[in-house]
């Protein structure tokens, strides 16, 4: 039995921004992390940034393994939730069957998401990092090999998660209570890496339902059967003392002619052990049968990493959102500072 972990200490406000109440919030805000519902307000808070983790891994012999993780975030009031709980075959040297309870590899981050000393900003941008189902409970099959100087890992996997309270659903959007389902999910990802770069395309397809519970106790039907398309790609290059984080990818939901976009660009250069990065973010939604709801909002970001230790990243941050929501407005267009403290063990 082997253990590991993580920790971060973020703390943060909003500096400025619009003033205006969103459902029970009275804003400026700025989001941090939409899953987590981890919002900055005018008040210094810990809770948006700040999160923990602890995994072990029992080895049952030289191909089999289980992995379990448990892990609690500040938006979340510091909730220990299971994140990981899965068991691992190995078929041979490059192929290795998984199943039980996972993250979904949407995104070139979704597998370390919550471990801040695993990127160089204190929490990955939320226009692109910012849905509202990031677990599966499912099987995936995992292939990794080396071709030269090389590196190829390939992932499939299938599944569905029910999520009977989701809050990022239920605190941003309806101010109601939410049941969310993702059934009939199966994706896969192709990723090669070569020296200081790596490139990595995905594709995932699934079908929602969704469930609205106002306070009086009606539930409504209000999203049934509808199937959405996730497109990807990321790439990534730290060469020399320069940093290249660049990512884009979309969801289509064709029936109801619903499209999501999401992308960013980051670039940075490292000077000895201090990385300073200027990233710029994107959301936008099209739905051409109504677009006076679309959500719409981009963010500019300038951040420094400093690594003190092999183990321990201190970073400062700021973000600038600009919402050009057109229901106005949706969160807000607001300027947010924060710090944090990395770890892993």
């Amino acid at each position: 039995m082997t253990f590991s972990g993580y920790a971060t200490i973020g703390v943060g406000k909003v500096l400025s921004g619009d003033k205006h109440t969103f459902y029970n919030r009275e804003c400026p805000c700025f989001v941090a992390n939409y899953h987590d519902v981890g919002v900055y307000e005018h008040s210094l808070s810990f809770n948006p940034d700040s999160r923990f983790g602890l995994q072990g891994v029992f080895k049952v012999d030289d191909q089999t393994s289980f992995t379990g993780q448990l892990s609690a975030q500040g938006g979340k009031n510091f909730k220990p939730e299971v994140d990981w709980a899965y068991i691992s075959h190995d078929l041979s040297d490059t192929v290795t069957l998984q199943a039980g309870r996972k993250r979904l590899p949407l995104y070139q981050y979704s597998d370390y998401a919550n471990v801040g000393y695993a990127y160089p900003w204190i929490r990955p941008p939320a226009d692109l990092y910012g849905w509202q189902i990031v677990n599966y409970n499912g099987a995936n099959v995992l292939y990794r090999n080396a071709f030269g100087d090389m590196g190829v890992r390939a992932n499939a996997w299938m599944g569905r998660e029910d999520d009977p309270d989701n809050r990022m659903l239920g605190e941003f959007y309806y101010n109601s209570k939410i049941d969310e389902r993702w059934k009939n999910i199966f994706g896969s990802y192709v990723e090669l890496t070569f020296d200081a770069f790596n490139v990595r395309a995905i594709y995932m397809s699934n079908v929602v339902d969704r469930f609205s519970t106002d306070a009086a106790g009606v539930r409504t039907h209000i999203t049934d059967n509808v199937r959405q398309n996730f497109y990807g790609l990321a790439f990534g290059a730290d060469w020399h003392d320069s940093v290249v984080k660049a990512e884009a990818n979309q969801f289509k939901r064709p029936a109801v002619d619903d499209t999501y976009t999401a992308a960013l660009l980051g670039v940075g250069y490292r000077i000895g052990n201090v990385l300073p990065m200027l990233t710029y973010s994107r959301f936008s939604e099209s739905h051409p049968p109504d677009p006076s709801w679309d959500e719409i909002h981009h963010t500019y970001t300038a951040s420094v990493r400093w690594d003190i230790k092999p183990n321990m990243a201190l970073k400062l941050q700021y973000d600038q959102v600009s919402d050009q929501t057109h229901f106005t407005p949706f969160v807000g267009s607001a300027k947010a500072l924060a710090a944090s403290v990395d770890v892993v063990f």
